[in-house]
């Protein structure tokens, strides 16, 4: 039987625990964000952030997420702010073994992920392998959708809660 890296992360994803924060829960708009890296030997690091509206709900998700573990972090709409949302995204740079250099694929060295949960309208997400630029791929979202691309994918698990995966080229979906 063929590894199927869909089939595994429908079963991983069933068994997280949605342990939202009381502080994030009544927030407006939020949304719960989990960073899977199904690799086999890559380790995965956020390098970059931007949002068009709303922030991180501490802590930050900056830091290394190694082959076959997982990361969740919130995002929300900002305090005091009305009628607004939760909209933005992250840069991801990839790292074989130990190396310090960038994993390069198809000339292409960023993984980019991208989320929205608008005060009005349906919750989205986007996610590429490709050059940097959160802010395009941000404007080419429409729906949340399974995306799967040859190194990365997404999954909305739940209304608030987007899974991003990155695996192996060579892992079937």
């Amino acid at each position: 039987m063929a590894f199927s890296v869909l089939t595994t992360v429908v079963s991983l994803v069933g068994q997280l625990q949605n342990s939202t924060p009381a502080e994030v829960s009544e927030k407006t708009r939020y949304l719960q964000i989990t960073l899977m890296n199904m690799s086999s030997n890559q380790r995965v690091e956020v390098k970059d952030s931007w949002f068009d509206c709303g922030r991180f709900w501490p802590p930050q998700p900056f830091g290394s997420i190694p082959p076959g573990s997982s990361k969740t972090f919130f995002v929300c709409n900002k305090d005091f702010a009305m009628f607004t949302g939760v909209s933005g995204g992250i840069g991801l740079r990839v790292y074989d073994n130990d190396s310090a250099e960038p994993f390069t694929s198809d000339g292409k060295d960023w993984w980019i992920c991208t989320f929205s949960s608008p005060y009005v309208g349906a919750n989205k997400c986007l996610t590429r392998w490709k050059d940097f630029g959160i802010c395009p791929l941000w404007d080419q979202m429409e729906v949340a959708h399974h995306v799967t691309d040859t190194h990365c994918g997404c999954y909305q698990k739940e209304a608030n809660h987007m899974i991003f995966i990155w695996k192996d080229a060579s892992s079937n979906w």
